[in-house]
């Protein structure tokens, strides 16, 4: 999402004021528990992804709700909209979200937002108004506001082009750099085309083959030449979700000296071999041997003689997959128990 931190710097210290109780005479009360009370977006791109944040803190000894989110004009919306009846109890801090429709609106916004607050315990209200400014530019048009990666197998590279184009008249317009903060995220931007005060420019983004497993969520910063201008912002998403899985193995109770066996299930998304088998430590515990097949499925037999301390353990194992750099790891897990140890009964007396 966009912060506005990228269009201009518009963070503020929260306002700090010992939480006191509410007074019914104090008819600005609402305000005060926020630490920006008006949003200015300046000049966007066509298409761009733009949200505004700002924090809401509850001052008060008191609970206080904020019953409803509203605003004047469809081009801007509330991100926590639906979720309301919002309770902040005291000292609570509450983020707020407006986002800029630059996808069906173009042009200058001169909107408000509107907050409605209440102190449910004295019957204290307060409506607050939040001028909304900002220009959707239409000279510089973004393909889209996400580039959304979908589902990703672990391990695998992608890229995602993006197309800009700009009708401004300025011979020299250049995008000058794609930023992103995330470091499984390279960009490289190319101009594809310039004439007669018109430019077209398409920015690469590559997701690279070594993101863990995780739900990136990113936001492209494009940077031009515009004089002030702080750039255009695009939302990058991807799910890495792993291409083979395993789970721990529970082996629970295992009784000193004698043998256990549990079968390990490996999962893949096509077929794959596994060409052996670490663990952390050396001794010979557990057995348990790589398969010859390729197959989408393995079930590997393990079996464990505790031969050492009594109680938990956790062991740790690796396994190499044939074309596949990193490895898959799971763990076996139990406790052993000690068969010299004897609840002893209650003596029952004549």
């Amino acid at each position: 999402m966009f912060s506005p931190a990228l269009v201009r710097p518009l963070s503020a210290l929260l306002l700090v004021v010992s939480a006191s109780s509410l007074s019914a005479q104090d008819y600005d009360w609402g305000r005060k528990m926020f630490d920006r009370t008006e949003v200015r977006f300046g000049s966007v791109a066509k298409n761009g992804d733009v949200v505004f944040k700002f924090n809401v803190k509850n001052i008060y000894k008191e609970d206080i709700l904020i019953t409803s989110l509203s605003t004047s004009c469809g081009c801007i919306s509330w991100q926590e909209r639906d979720r309301t009846p919002i309770r902040l109890a005291s000292g609570q801090t509450q983020e707020l979200s407006i986002r800029l429709d630059t996808v069906r609106h173009q042009g200058d916004k001169n909107v408000t937002a509107f907050v409605q607050l209440s102190e449910p315990t004295r019957g204290s209200t307060a409506s607050i108004s939040i001028p909304v400014q900002g220009r959707i530019r239409t000279d510089v048009v973004l393909q889209t506001n996400l580039l959304n990666f979908g589902q990703v197998d672990l391990g695998q590279a992608m890229e995602h082009r993006l197309n800009v184009s700009y009708t401004g008249g300025r011979p020299d317009w250049a995008i000058t750099q794609a930023k992103v903060n995330s470091p499984y995220l390279t960009t490289k931007v190319l101009e594809k085309g310039r004439a007669g005060g018109t430019a077209n420019y398409e920015v690469v983004v590559t997701l690279k083959g070594d993101t863990p497993v995780s739900k990136l969520r990113d936001q492209m910063l494009l940077v031009t030449n515009d004089v002030g201008d702080s750039g255009y912002a695009v939302a990058v998403e991807a799910q890495v979700e792993p291409d083979i899985v395993v789970a721990d193995v529970q082996f629970g109770q295992v009784a000193s000296g004698q043998s256990k066996t549990m079968n390990i299930v490996v999962r893949g998304k096509k077929p794959f071999k596994i060409e052996k088998i670490d663990r952390a430590n050396q001794d010979d515990n557990f057995k348990v041997k790589a398969p010859e097949s390729v197959s989408t499925v393995h079930m590997l037999p393990m079996t464990f003689t505790p031969t050492g301390e009594h109680g938990l353990f956790e062991e740790e194992f690796f396994l190499t997959i044939s074309g596949r750099e990193q490895r898959v790891t799971f763990k076996a897990k139990g406790r052993v128990m000690d068969q010299s140890v004897t609840v002893a009964k209650p003596v029952t007396q004549p």
